[in-house]
């Protein structure tokens, strides 16, 4: 065979390839394509575990009706206690907050409903509890907290937010989880949360984080929003799925009006703040 008919034959099957690549990658990445009344959320600004500091624990009571009496969205993390109840805390360990020593899911709810949040006299809150309170008030964003090895989150949060009118929107970075929530809550907007994972050293160059990091598991539940970590605006994945799909950014977490500033001209359409207080639009 004549070297120019193999040159030919080689650089053709390299375009193919290329090509191939090209359509998987964006199968891989690509979002949800329905709005789902996502654009009155993209002007709101959530407060992250409510408006704490200065005295108020987040993912307090407290935290979440000062949030409220200022108009923000409130942003929040869901997790099963031992006995199967839905609170409100962010770690999987109790000690940062509590003091206490163990995990959130080797207690009661009404034990942890006694554990005082940073000194202060609030306890963990059950999910139950912040809707009364909220009662359809401001919007919530609530974040699926599904460790590995634990399992049932999504279907209780949909068993016990089922009755509520207020506006809601979810998100976690477990992408089994939004996928359990498309089934059981179709109707619900999700968003797939996600950051440079590459900058921890201990999860720097394993699989799951990478994936995780360039929205390679997007095709798992295909997101309706993309929560992503202020700083990895220059992610290529999360450019090109905004670019080709306008899919509504939130940026987390902004601390000051010069990073919710940057966070806006960088193309994140809104904020999860903590440390300031923003105007509301």
């Amino acid at each position: 065979m004549e070297w120019w008919i193999i040159l030919i034959i080689v650089l053709a099957s390299i375009g193919v390839a290329a090509a191939l690549g090209v359509v998987v990658y964006r199968a891989l990445i690509a979002p949800g394509m329905r709005k789902c009344g996502l654009e009155k959320y993209m002007t709101v600004k959530f407060a992250h575990r409510g408006l704490h500091g200065d005295g108020v624990a987040e993912n307090s009571l407290s935290a979440f009706r000062l949030a409220k009496e200022a108009g923000f969205g409130i942003e929040l993390d869901v997790r099963l206690s031992k006995d199967g109840e839905l609170v409100v805390f962010h770690d999987s360990t109790l000690d940062r907050v509590t003091g206490v020593e163990g995990k959130v899911i080797d207690f009661t709810a009404e034990e942890l409903k006694g554990m005082k949040l940073a000194g202060t006299d609030d306890g963990i809150p059950a999910f139950s509890e912040v809707l009364e309170l909220i009662d359809g008030r401001v919007p919530l964003l609530v974040e699926i907290k599904s460790d590995i090895g634990e399992s049932g989150v999504t279907e209780k949060l949909a068993e016990v937010i089922k009755d509520y009118h207020g506006d809601y929107i979810i998100e976690s970075f477990n992408p089994l989880a939004l996928r359990t929530a498309k089934k059981l809550m179709p109707g619900v907007p999700r968003g797939i949360l996600s950051m440079k994972f590459s900058e921890d050293p201990s999860k720097r160059g394993k699989l799951l984080y990478t994936l995780l990091e360039n929205l390679f598991l997007n095709f798992l539940m295909r997101p309706d929003f993309i929560a992503y970590n202020k700083n990895g605006h220059d992610n290529q994945s999360l450019r090109r799925i905004r670019k080709a799909y306008g899919t509504p950014l939130f940026a987390w977490t902004v601390t000051s009006r010069e990073e919710e500033a940057k966070a806006i001209s960088d193309g994140f359409d809104s904020v999860i703040f903590e440390g300031y207080i923003p105007d509301k639009k």
